[in-house]
């Protein structure tokens, strides 16, 4: 009887002691949309250069324990004045909790936070602050932790949004950072499982769920999420948007430090087709595997409403001796190809500065902290400021039948999977519409664990009856795999616009189409014809862009192939 008494009066004291924290700290009041007005992406293309105040507020035993001076209102001074518009501030709050179980945070952290946040508000910079190596959550993204680190992070966020919630629009919350199981001591940075996926993905939900809960300007304030790793590739695959109250706050946030073996210090000391010509010795990954990726991330994400935040990126110092200008110069173009790139497509980059220089590997420090803020890496700095010149270009419309015109055949969402999944039949009656200037447009997402392809026959099974078509003025027989084709991975939307010669389409109007395949959901077939196409001749030199009806810009362009041009569906001849 007294045990069960003294269990009843524990219980009564937590219930208590958990509503007194969320009288402290859990109010919720009205939205207030006061100054709330930029959309994510606005607030994106906004950060002009963005900077980390990194190895500081995130690191573990305070913000001067991994060696960097207590940070000052002369040094964010010193970045606005040396063209830097936004801030970035890593957060650790583990360490400064006065309660573990409600997740309330020292009034002590949460001014001094405050007090790097006003300045760079002073100095009318954007300011983004994060939960950064919470290993509690971010070093466990398992199942059996799952429940528990929702309900932590949730208090948490809870907390630290209500601190927060007066703050203008210029200030972003940002949930996560880099997620990474952590087993037996080994970080597991390779690709992630569906369980690692789905805790990042609830995480994402949580946090949204909590900030938009205190209701205020936190209501309409822009959040971000992340990746899992903070890695785009493994974003594109197992991302999932969480639901938001609001439209247009949400961004996704990734991290480029691609590719590592020479941004983090390795095996390469330089980088670029650039520099490829000068008989250098280079990664395959190069200038346009970089714009491909940024092309892909804008056209996933981006289209969805949602902003683009590149957390971190930078490239360490690094070189020889005996080329040591030429390699310091390609870090240079290197940084300024990744802020060119960012800035081009509305992203809203922000450099990793961890105030450490020298030569070798995780050298990011630009600004001397412990001297002046003086320049310690002029050549990253000068790329960043060449970069940021750049202009955002609106983006092509990367396809859909306001482009495209033509006639939905068939809709819906079913697995290509050879005798297992769709296995679509267009009659030749189909086509009898379009006759010889018949065109056939796939919408679907690759969906796949080992390889993808779509296939076309004549009417029936027969072999004999294999069918020629093109793609981006590349011809195929029977066959042909969109992951291969677009540079792309599963979980991505690719729209295919097939055409065919006047032979082959001879046959189909005879014995109709069939289509199957493996690895891809298929969304909508559409048919139309390229009546009332506008058809430039094709001009020796010309530099007019051209893209790809995936957004894609064309690299070659081909005759006989449709293209956007200047908003319009064109085929060049």
């Amino acid at each position: 009887m007294k045990k069960g008494k003294t269990t009843t009066m524990r219980t009564i004291t937590l219930f208590l002691t958990w509503l007194s924290a969320i009288a402290m700290y859990g109010q919720t009041i009205s939205p207030d949309k006061t100054g709330m007005d930029l959309s994510a992406q606005q607030w994106a293309k906004e950060v002009v250069m963005g900077w980390n105040l990194g190895n500081s507020f995130e690191s573990a035993g305070g913000e001067t324990a991994w060696g960097n001076p207590a940070t000052t209102k002369e040094m964010i001074h010193a970045v606005k004045e040396a063209g830097f518009n936004a801030i970035r501030i890593p957060v650790r709050w583990s360490e400064h909790l006065t309660n573990s179980q409600d997740m309330t945070v020292s009034s002590a952290w949460l001014t001094r936070v405050k007090q790097v946040v006003d300045w760079a508000l002073q100095e009318d910079m954007y300011v983004i602050i994060n939960t950064h190596h919470e290993a509690w959550l971010d070093r466990a993204p398992f199942y059996k932790n799952k429940e528990e680190n929702n309900r932590k992070l949730s208090a948490l966020w809870t907390n630290i949004a209500t601190f927060f919630r007066d703050y203008d629009q210029r200030l972003a919350f940002a949930g996560t950072n880099e997620t990474i199981a952590l087993i037996n001591g080994q970080e597991h940075w390779e690709s992630p499982t569906a369980e690692y996926q789905d805790v990042q993905n609830s995480y994402n939900q949580t946090f949204i769920d909590a900030v938009r809960a205190t209701g205020g300007k936190n209501y309409y304030r822009n959040l971000i999420v992340q990746t899992y790793a903070c890695n785009s590739y493994y974003g594109l695959t197992g991302f999932v948007i969480p639901k938001d109250k609001v439209e247009e706050r949400m961004s996704v946030e990734f991290h480029c430090y691609d590719p590592y073996e020479y941004a983090g210090g390795g095996s390469y000391y330089y980088w670029g087709d650039k520099y490829k010509a000068l008989g250098k010795r280079v990664p395959s990954s190069n200038e346009k595997t970089m714009t491909d990726l940024f092309d892909r991330i804008r056209n996933t994400w981006g289209k969805k409403g949602l902003g683009i935040i590149l957390g971190e990126y930078g490239v360490t110092c690094h070189y020889t001796n005996d080329d040591k200008t030429t390699q310091l110069e390609n870090e240079q173009y290197f940084i300024k190809c990744m802020v060119s790139a960012a800035r081009e497509r509305g992203f809203a980059a922000f450099v990793w500065d961890n105030n450490v220089f020298g030569n070798g590997t995780e050298k990011f420090g630009i600004f001397n902290r412990r001297n002046g803020m003086t320049v310690g890496n002029e050549y990253v700095l000068k790329g960043i400021c060449e970069g940021a010149g750049t202009e955002y270009k609106e983006p092509v419309n990367p396809g859909g039948d306001d482009v495209l015109g033509g006639q939905v055949f068939w809709e819906g969402n079913a697995m290509l999977d050879w005798g297992n999944g769709l296995q679509l039949f267009i009659p030749q009656d189909a086509f009898e519409p379009y006759g010889r200037d018949a065109w056939l447009a796939l919408y679907y997402t690759l969906d796949y664990k080992d390889y993808n392809m779509i296939q076309f026959f004549y009417g029936d099974w027969d072999q004999e009856n294999i069918v020629d078509f093109s793609i981006d003025g590349i011809t195929y027989t029977k066959e042909f795999q969109p992951g291969n084709h677009y540079s792309v991975g599963s979980g991505e939307d690719c729209v295919s616009l097939i055409s065919f010669n006047d032979n082959v389409l001879d046959l189909i109007l005879k014995k109709g189409l069939v289509l199957q395949g493996h690895g891809l959901r298929l969304t909508k077939v559409v048919l139309g014809s390229n009546t009332g196409i506008d058809s430039p001749i094709l001009k020796q030199g010309d530099d007019h862009r051209y893209f790809m009806l995936d957004g894609r810009q064309a690299d070659v362009i081909r005759k006989g192939t449709i293209y956007i041009h200047n908003g319009k569906k064109v085929l060049v001849k």
